[in-house]
């Protein structure tokens, strides 16, 4: 049997598709939502502290809180299984590839190839939506920390009989030969039904023997290419059914994790085709997934207890106050206060309840006024390059050995090269006074035919596409101002490493901390001279 390939099933649900957002409505008001544990007595609580809404989970009853004049937003219409996996379903495919390195090991208990997988998880999401649709209905969240393995955490899931075909199918249609895809995998496969896709563990061993740079990457970027394209496609072919089922109402994801190499968080791939994001403030992701979101798309954001948990009485009130400010000035649509058990006790507001219900109060008129507002951006655009974040993970973790595996999401929150470029370009900036926006690299040629930027900024773009490295040097000669900081160009899309680099002249390249260069390149625009050395070639110690 032949299963469909990654484009096929885009076509049955464009990933791209903007259009979806023209008909949500927008926001009336900052919704303030009360995550409940407690289900039976959560939403009397939610009431009784000024709250619009709660959650609403599959197979609920909305007539209660309706009854009680609460709103509400459905989360996971589809349950868990599919776009996210439980803990106790990931941990034992983990701890089985851990400890024999056997890729027998590494099946997803719920694929995303599985014939029928997604189209039964589409069509069960539609009818939640529509069981529940009419008054009170805020948001549809698909998923919350959905991920390809979970929480983005590295793994070569899925290499079932299943997954096997559809990445077949997705090599064939990128590389065409047999010849060119023994080529990119370095393999010598006697034919394409015989193809399999290599385990990280294989191309660390054959990339990383030495401390010169790995070579070609290509193995590594073809498989999480194909995992990225895979998860999107389901997401949307979701995303697009509880749509069409209740169509002025935003659906997307909650706890959206930050662009990582596994786990399948594209961004310029992922989150043009939603209508509600609810990114995690982790190495940039709000402000990138604002910048690819369609325009029509609401936001929301979660405030947690746990940073303000340590302080205590007016310290404590001013946090919470400053995140609810923060959060008015970014256009949310939706606050969602996580959860019943840490605002009160035996009924009681804790000090965190009460913190939240002071700075909702001299915040929510803000927050009401500025619901679904646009964050005006200056003229500097920031490239946003998904193999770059593939190939910053294999070098970040050169040293880790076989425990590459225990590089965890919040691991990667400190350790990240990628994440760490995107954070700091963007605290750069706006010190500066400037709201730059994120363009995808597939985006950028066709949109610099269209659009002039003050600036183009590329933040450790060590992977950067022949198409876009042609197209920025003509912005160059045309009078553009291109920044870099390191790496830039060292390897092209594919993750093939380039003998020579193909980066276009820059008005200035950062080596090291040289904010005032960059401010002086950013201000003035004057072409400012880069006398420093660049060594490339080998890997830290």
């Amino acid at each position: 049997m032949a299963w469909p390939t990654t484009a096929a099933a885009q076509q049955e649900a464009p990933i791209a598709d903007r259009s979806a957002a023209s008909s949500v409505r927008p926001p009336q008001r900052c919704e303030r939502i009360l995550w409940c544990g407690d289900r039976d007595q959560g939403p009397a609580l939610a009431k009784r502290f000024g709250y619009t809404g709660v959650q609403l989970g599959r197979g609920g009853d909305p007539a209660p809180l309706r009854e009680l004049g609460l709103g509400f937003y459905l989360d996971q219409p589809i349950g868990k299984g599919l776009l996210e996996l439980r803990d106790e379903a990931w941990r034992p495919i983990a701890a089985a590839y851990e400890a024999t390195r056997d890729a027998a090991a590494l099946i997803r208990p719920t694929c995303f190839a599985e014939p029928g997988a997604v189209a039964s998880a589409a069509a069960a999401a539609a009818d939640e939506v529509r069981r529940v649709a009419g008054p009170g209905l805020s948001f549809v969240a698909l998923a919350d920390e959905a991920s390809a393995t979970r929480h983005n955490n590295p793994l070569d899931t899925c290499r079932c009989a299943h997954c096997l075909a559809a990445f077949r199918a997705h090599v064939e249609q990128r590389l065409s030969t047999l010849d060119a895809v023994n080529a990119a995998l370095g393999t010598q496969f006697e034919a394409l039904d015989r193809v399999v896709p290599l385990t990280t563990d294989q191309i660390r061993r054959r990339e990383l023997g030495d401390r010169n740079l790995p070579a070609d990457l290509r193995a590594f970027g073809l498989w999480l290419e194909f995992v990225d394209e895979q998860f999107a496609a389901a997401v949307h072919t979701i995303a697009a059914r509880a749509a069409a089922a209740a169509p002025s109402v935003p659906v997307g994801l909650t706890g959206l994790q930050p662009p990582s190499a596994f786990g399948g968080h594209d961004y310029s791939l992922l989150v043009p085709a939603l209508t509600l994001a609810e990114p995690y403030e982790i190495g940039g992701a709000v402000a990138l997934a604002r910048s690819l979101l369609p325009a029509a798309a609401h936001r929301a954001v979660t405030l947690f207890p746990t940073e303000a948990s340590a302080l205590g009485g007016a310290r404590l009130g001013d946090l919470v106050r400053a995140q609810l400010a923060a959060a008015a000035c970014d256009g949310v649509a939706a606050v969602v206060v996580w959860n019943d058990a840490t605002i009160a006790a035996n009924g009681a507001p804790t000090p965190f309840g009460r913190a939240v219900a002071s700075a909702f109060e001299s915040v929510g008129p803000a927050l009401d006024a500025l619901a679904g507002a646009t964050v005006e951006s200056s003229s500097v655009w920031l490239l946003e390059s998904q193999p770059s974040v593939r190939a910053w993970w294999m070098l970040d973790s050169a040293n880790d050995g076989l425990t590459w595996v225990r590089r965890l999401s919040s691991y990667e929150r400190a350790h990240s090269t990628s994440q760490a470029a995107r954070r700091g370009w963007l605290s750069l900036l706006q010190d500066l006074g400037l709201e730059p926006r994120f363009v995808g690299e597939r985006d950028l040629p066709e949109r610099l035919l269209r659009e002039r930027p003050r600036c183009v900024v590329l933040p450790a773009t060590i992977a950067l596409s022949d198409r876009t490295a042609q197209v920025l040097e003509v912005y160059v000669q045309n009078g553009g101002h291109l920044l870099a900081d390191h790496s830039a160009g060292l390897y092209d899309a594919t993750l093939l490493r380039r003998i020579a680099i193909a980066m276009p002249d820059c008005d200035f390249l950062l080596v090291g901390d040289d904010s005032a260069g960059v401010a002086a390149a950013l201000h003035g625009l004057a072409h400012v001279e880069f006398t420093g050395e660049v060594g490339y070639g080998e890997l830290p110690s």
